[in-house]
């Protein structure tokens, strides 16, 4: 007898928890149909993170490896940071003989629109003739 309450308690209880399911999935159901683009792209990315994070798992062998070889790079990092130090300062370099260039063409144009917006220099005003001198009358 105790087993039979058992059983009827456990299937009333599974009979339970599959109407409880099938209630759940119908509201997810008619919520992921009115979904939008965005809510499918968030779904999507989020599965991409776990795949990612899962796959993670087995790079750490490969990121304890390149970790030993750390060391080796060091020198190609100071190799690239002299190269990269030295090209900042060419680009320095020439940006500044830009701009100076660029300085002395902007002073010739601004001298020859102030040369042409000044006023024209006043024209000496022609001298009269002299009339000659009246002879005397005999």
């Amino acid at each position: 007898m105790t087993q039979q309450t058992f059983t009827d308690q456990r299937q009333r209880f599974t009979g339970r928890a599959m109407d409880m399911s099938r209630a759940v999935l119908k509201i997810v159901s008619e919520d992921v149909r009115t979904w939008d683009v965005f809510k499918w792209i968030v779904v999507v990315l989020l599965a991409l993170n776990l795949l990612v994070l899962l796959s993670l798992g087995g790079l750490r062998s490969e990121i304890a490896g390149l970790k030993e070889e750390r060391g080796a790079s060091a020198q190609d990092l100071a190799a690239l940071s002299k190269e990269l130090a030295d090209t900042r300062a060419a680009l320095t370099q020439a940006i500044a003989g830009m701009r100076s260039g660029l300085h002395d063409d902007i002073v010739k144009i601004n001298a020859k629109l102030d040369a042409r917006a000044a006023p024209p220099p006043p024209k000496p005003a022609a001298q009269p003739a002299q009339k000659p001198a009246a002879k005397p009358r005999p």
